[in-house]
Formats: C-alpha cells, sequence, structure tokens
C-alpha cells in the first residue's frame, strides 16, 4: 500500500480550482479552504465536498444543514490562505474576509468568489480522516466580468487570471 506522503506526492500534481465552504453554527461562522468541491449530478444538481473529520465545520454539516462553496475568483488567494491556516480563531473567522450572507442559506458568501452554490446536506459518509458530504444544490450565481480562479497545484496556491 502506498504510504501517506507518497500518496500526497502524487495528488499534489492534480490541478484543483479553489473555494470556501462556510455555514452558520448558531450565531458563528465555520470555513474552510477546499480543494475537493466536485459537481456530482445535473439532475437534481448535486455538489460534493470532503472536509477533515476533526474541522470544526464538520460538525456544522450534518445531515439537513445549509452551507455554502464560494468558488473563488483570482482575487480570493488571501481569503483562501486565511482560511487554511491552523489556529485561527473559532469565533470571528470571517471578521477579515468580506463576505454577504447568502439568501437561502445564510451561509458566508466571499466577495473574492466567481461564483458561489447554497446547499443543503443530503447526507455524509466516513472515508478515512475525512466525512464525504453530499449537499442537494439550491440557489447559486456568477458574480458578472469577473473571469479567472484561484488554483491549486503542487502544493501551492496560484491565481489563474482567465480571459
Amino acid at each position: 500500500m502506498m504510504d501517506s506522503e507518497e500518496y500526497r506526492g502524487v495528488m499534489a500534481r492534480l490541478v484543483s480550482g479553489v473555494s470556501v465552504i462556510s455555514a452558520r453554527d448558531g450565531r458563528h461562522d465555520q470555513a474552510m479552504t477546499a480543494t475537493s468541491v466536485v459537481s456530482v449530478a445535473l439532475e437534481p444538481p448535486t455538489v460534493l465536498f470532503a472536509v477533515h473529520a476533526d474541522a470544526r465545520l464538520a460538525e456544522t454539516i450534518e445531515d439537513g444543514a445549509l452551507w455554502a462553496v464560494s468558488i473563488l475568483g483570482p482575487e480570493g488567494r488571501a481569503d483562501a490562505d486565511w482560511l487554511a491556516s491552523p489556529g485561527r480563531p473559532t469565533i470571528g473567522q470571517l471578521e477579515r474576509v468580506a463576505h454577504r450572507r447568502g439568501e437561502v442559506s445564510g451561509a458566508a458568501i466571499l466577495d473574492s468568489a466567481s461564483a458561489w452554490i447554497e446547499a443543503r446536506t443530503a447526507w455524509t459518509k466516513v472515508a478515512g480522516t475525512h466525512l464525504v458530504v453530499v449537499g442537494e444544490v439550491l440557489a447559486g450565481g456568477v458574480r458578472p466580468g469577473v473571469s479567472g480562479a484561484v488554483l491549486h497545484a503542487f502544493g501551492r496556491l496560484e491565481e489563474f487570471p482567465g480571459t
């Protein structure tokens, strides 16, 4: 079996888009940077992401929970770095990140997003150290005039300017 460090080296070569997943935990926001957001189906619109089982967000996204995915535009790199930082505060972690509330989920949608979706957890499943979360997409949108993205490759976040 491949060891975890060798596997990390292999998977670092898989270039992926960077998003931020957010949810409300009572009065507090929980958010994390994600590189594992996947469109699962168009009918019905369904999305999937993975979160470390020990992450604060994992406690917030149980079945039926509402959450949002902010698909980051090129100016979202600093937001992604901050929300991937270990040890950031549990309370107030989005105070330094410009955002608005999703109309359906009430979750934070980052101003640096080029697009976003709002979803409800349909089911979760433990997969090793992570929790796989599948959600029913309830709403979404695209920020006009923004192209490009933040990409994760070779262990780094990079801005991709788009067209």
